[in-house]
């Protein structure tokens, strides 16, 4: 009996087991199901559509408008989520921004790009003395308290592949971009003392707002 029990025990911690592996499973799916569309979106957004010229280019060779879901799968951001096109189709059959053909093999922009906005430079704020290792993510997680941010460029050395220490940000409203300024130019006392709340700014010197063509005219003079 002492036996049976014991087996019986046995297999219901395996029975327990076996189903937090499970969940872990569908959580950590779930979670690049996500991570996916978010990608993608952004791709295909109109902050980032109206600068990559690449992407643009693939779409508008296609008489359509999709693209094969293949492309998506050699660009390096997705090969970390994912290089299974079936995961990729499934995940954007949620997205805002992109939809699937029929055969679930290409996708394409619900809505036509529109033209370059004027306003992109006055919603654009440039930003110095960032960490070393700042990435996308840290620029999104801090400047996202002060509103949408749909575009950053951090620019990199090209022998070594490390960012130069500054970025370009750009908000979805103007007023945003202004918030961000007012942040840096006045960031709370504890802002200096504590990474990732928000970037050091120089001391007594603002940081200004200047479009990424302001900034190269500035370093040819």
């Amino acid at each position: 009996m002492e036996a049976e029990s014991g087996n019986k025990e046995k297999a219901m911690e395996e029975s327990i087991e076996k189903k937090k592996e499970e969940k872990k499973k569908r959580s950590r799916v779930k979670q690049v199901l996500a991570d996916i569309v978010k990608q993608v979106d952004f791709w295909f957004g109109d902050a980032n559509l109206h600068k990559d010229r690449f992407l643009r280019e693939q779409i508008e060779k296609s008489r359509d408008g999709y693209v094969d879901i293949s492309l998506l799968v050699s660009f390096n951001k997705m090969k970390k989520l994912t290089t299974d096109g079936k995961l990729i189709a499934r995940a954007l059959k949620s997205s805002a921004v992109v939809e699937l053909d029929l055969e679930g093999t290409r996708i394409r922009r619900k809505k036509p790009l529109g033209e370059r906005p004027k306003d992109e430079d006055e919603r654009t704020v440039y930003v110095e003395l960032l960490p070393k290792n700042v990435n996308h993510s840290w620029i999104e997680r801090v400047f996202g308290k002060c509103g949408n941010v749909v575009y950053i460029s951090i620019p990199h050395y090209k022998s070594t592949g490390d960012p130069k220490g500054f970025a370009f940000v750009e908000f979805e409203t103007k007023e945003q971009a202004a918030k961000a300024i007012e942040f840096l130019n006045n960031p709370p006392e504890e802002a200096p003392r504590k990474p990732g709340v928000f970037p050091n700014t120089v001391k007594n010197k603002p940081i200004p707002a200047l479009s990424v063509t302001e900034e190269k005219k500035k370093k040819k003079k």
